[in-house]
C-alpha cells in the first residue's frame, strides 16, 4: 500500500491550490492513478537487473496502465497518472530506451520457473499456436494481410506465433515471435514453423518443466515432430484429412477412416473449466503416416450428434501409442486455453491497443503484456489465497482487483485533499493534472508528489 504524507500535502495545498487557474486544467478521461497496485509494486524488484531506476518507473507505470486503463495506448497510459510528464518519455522507453528484451524475457521465464516449482506444477503442456493482432494503420512495420480463420477472410495486422504453458488450474503465456512475410522480412525471413521450433527450444533452455507439446495441424510436419521427440517430449496434434495412411493402403486418412467399424467407437466426454462439456464418438488406431519414421496413434472423432451419419470427422495424432483415446483428446482440448489467453490479452491487457510504428516498440509492448499477465497469474495472490481457490479468477477479474486498489488510493487522496478543497470537480482535475500543470502552483511540488506516490 502507498504511504501518504498528509503534512507535506497540506503545505502545498495551503500555498498552492487557491492560486491555481482551474480553467487551464484539462478534463479527465478516467480515474487518475495515484499509486501502483500491489501486484506491480511488490513484484518490481524482480526486474531490477533489467532496468535502470528511471526505466523501472516507466516499467511500473506501463504494466499498471495495461492492467487498469481504458485507453492502453502510450498516450492513454501516460495521461492516466497523477503528475505525469509528456508522453514522449514513455514512448522513448518503449521504442528507443537501451534496455534488453532478451533480459526481460529471461527474468520473466525465471520467475515463471520458480513459481511452477513452488507450486509443484511441473510436467505440464507446452502449447504452440498463432494469432493476429488486428490493426488498420498501413505504416506500422511488419503488418500485412493474414488469413484469420475465425473471420474466414484475410485481415490486416501483425501475426504472432506464441507459446503457452498449461497445468492443472494454471494457464499462462511464455513467448512469442512476430511473423513477417517473406517479401517484407527479406533475408531475415523465418517461417511460422521455424518460429515454433525456436519457442520450444526457448522453453527448454529456460527450464520450463513441460512433458508434452500440443499444436494444431499447421505445425504438424516431420521436422517439427523430430525436434520435439529429440528433446524427449511427447506431442499431440490435430491432422488434416489428406494425410496419407501407409498402413491403410496409401489412402488419405479421411478415406481410411470409413473402413472403421462403428462398434469400435467409444464415447468421449470433454469437460471444460466453465462447466460446459462436449461429447464425441471416437476410435483410435496405431498406423504409419507417409513421411514419418515411427508409428503414430491416430484418432478419428465425430461429434455425438453427427456420428449416426458419420459427418464432420476430426482427426488427431500423437506419438504416445499407449495413451487411451480419452486422454489424447483431453490433452489436445487444452490447446484452446491459448485462445482464451488471446481473448484476455486483447480485451483486458491491450494486445491490439498499441499505435507504434516501429517493430521494436511493438515487440516491447508485447513483452510488457506477457510480464503483466505473469504477475497477475503468479504475483497477485499468496499460497493461502490459492488454497482458497482465488487462482480460479480470470485475468479480467484480476485486472479489476488491481483497479480496485488504484481506486482505493484515489479515494484516500481525495479525502486528504478534501480537508482543504471542498469542490469535488477541482479535486478531480487536480489529481489528473500533469507535472507541468502542477508546477504553476506555489509551494513544494516535490513534497506533494512525494506524498502521493508509492
Amino acid at each position: 500500500m502507498a504511504s501518504f504524507k498528509p503534512a507535506a500535502i497540506y503545505g502545498v495545498l495551503r500555498h498552492g491550490l487557491k492560486r491555481l487557474d482551474w480553467r487551464k486544467i484539462k478534463p479527465i478521461r478516467m480515474i487518475p492513478v495515484i499509486s501502483l497496485p500491489s501486484v506491480v509494486g511488490l513484484n518490481m524488484p524482480i526486474f531490477s537487473d533489467v532496468f535502470s531506476k528511471p526505466q523501472m518507473a516507466h516499467f511500473g507505470r506501463y504494466l499498471t496502465g495495461l492492467m487498469v486503463c481504458q485507453n492502453r495506448t502510450v498516450q492513454g497510459i501516460n495521461d492516466s497518472f497523477f503528475a505525469h510528464t509528456d508522453q514522449s518519455a514513455l514512448n522513448h522507453f518503449l521504442t528507443d530506451s537501451p534496455w534488453s528484451e532478451e533480459e526481460l524475457a529471461r527474468t520473466r521465464y525465471g520467475f515463471v520457473k520458480s513459481g511452477l516449482e513452488e507450486r509443484g506444477l511441473g510436467g505440464g503442456l507446452l502449447i504452440i499456436d498463432d494469432t493476429i493482432s488486428h490493426h488498420v494503420g498501413k505504416h506500422m512495420e511488419g503488418t500485412g494481410w493474414h488469413y484469420d480463420a475465425s473471420e474466414g477472410k484475410p485481415v490486416w495486422g501483425h501475426q504472432l506465433v506464441t507459446s503457452h504453458y498449461a497445468r492443472q488450474w494454471l494457464s499462462l503465456p511464455l513467448g512469442f515471435r512476430i511473423y513477417i512475410k517473406n517479401g517484407q522480412a527479406g533475408e531475415n525471413f523465418k517461417t511460422k514453423c521455424e518460429f515454433a521450433t525456436e519457442l520450444v527450444e526457448e522453453a527448454v533452455g529456460h527450464g520450463i518443466p513441460f512433458s508434452c507439446v500440443v499444436f494444431d495441424a499447421w505445425y504438424f510436419n516431420v521436422e517439427f515432430v523430430r525436434l520435439v521427440e529429440g528433446l524427449g517430449k511427447d506431442w499431440v496434434t490435430r491432422c488434416k484429412s489428406n494425410r496419407i495412411v501407409i498402413s491403410g493402403g496409401g489412402r488419405p486418412i479421411s478415406e481410411w477412416a470409413k473402413d472403421l467399424s462403428r462398434k469400435d467407437f467409444e464415447l468421449v466426454v470433454l469437460k471444460h473449466k466453465d462447466g460446459s462439456k462436449e461429447v464425441y464418438c471416437a476410435c483410435s488406431r496405431t498406423v504409419r503416416l507417409k513421411g514419418f519414421e515411427r508409428k503414430v496413434r491416430v484418432i478419428v472423432s465425430y461429434p455425438e450428434e453427427k456420428f449416426e451419419k458419420m459427418e464432420d470427422p476430426h482427426f488427431y495424432c500423437t506419438n504416445r501409442l499407449d495413451w487411451e483415446t480419452n486422454r489424447t483428446m483431453r490433452t489436445y482440448a487444452r490447446r484452446f486455453e491459448i485462445d482464451a489467453f488471446y481473448k484476455d490479452a486483447k480485451q483486458n491487457l491491450g494486445m491490439e491497443a498499441y499505435e507504434l510504428r516501429k517493430i521494436r516498440g511493438v515487440s516491447r509492448h508485447l513483452q510488457m503484456i506477457l510480464a503483466a499477465h505473469t504477475l497477475l497469474s503468479f504475483g497477485s495472490v499468496g499460497r493461502a489465497a490459492e488454497r482458497a481457490n482465488v487462482y480460479l479468477e480470470t485475468i479480467g477479474a484480476l485486472c479489476r482487483r488491481a483497479f480496485a486498489e488504484v481506486l482505493q488510493f484515489f479515494i484516500r487522496a481525495v479525502l486528504e485533499i478534501g480537508r482543504e478543497v471542498k469542490d469535488a470537480g477541482k479535486i478531480l482535475r487536480l489529481l489528473s493534472s500533469s507535472r507541468k500543470q502542477l508546477r504553476r502552483m506555489r509551494g513544494s511540488m516535490k513534497a506533494l508528489i512525494g506524498g502521493l506516490k508509492t
